[in-house]
């Protein structure tokens, strides 16, 4: 019977998951802030689409071709002008850790640009522990311009 009894609690011991749900840490956001900032001085001082891209994941590129995104940031360079400045005006993160993990970021910036100005949402996950974009979009404040 203990025999039974030991393996039913190993049994559940091995079949439950451990996990710790985090949301909206600083810790977080800053860690996910790196990857726009990336992305806004290539504009600003590289203008190398490729390095652009690997900020980007796979998943991404199934939906959009690299050539869709390089056209969107050309279409918005020579409509809304070169970036000067951007701020991050609203962010959230989801990150669970142990046996299902997974990190989930939002973040949200205004972008003042030489000819206007446009509102930027990156989404991201953590693939592989590093932080790609699957997701981005660019609203063009059209009474700005």
């Amino acid at each position: 019977m203990k025999i039974i009894y030991l393996f039913l609690i190993s049994f559940l011991l091995i079949s439950c998951s451990f996990n710790q749900t985090f949301s909206n840490r600083e810790s977080d956001k800053k860690e996910a802030e790196k990857i726009p900032q990336k992305f806004y001085w290539e504009f600003r001082y590289g203008s190398n689409y490729d390095k652009i891209n690997e900020l980007f994941s796979e998943k991404f590129f199934e939906i959009t071709s690299k050539e869709k995104l390089n056209e969107i940031n050309t279409v918005t360079q020579n409509e809304y002008g070169a970036i000067e400045d951007y701020t991050l005006v609203k962010w959230e993160t989801f990150v669970v850790t142990g046996t299902n993990s997974k990190s989930q970021y939002v973040l949200t910036y205004d972008v003042k640009r030489s000819l206007g100005k446009t509102q930027e949402t990156f989404s991201m996950l953590k693939e592989n522990g590093v932080i790609k974009i699957v997701g981005y979009r660019v609203n063009h404040d059209l009474l700005d311009k």
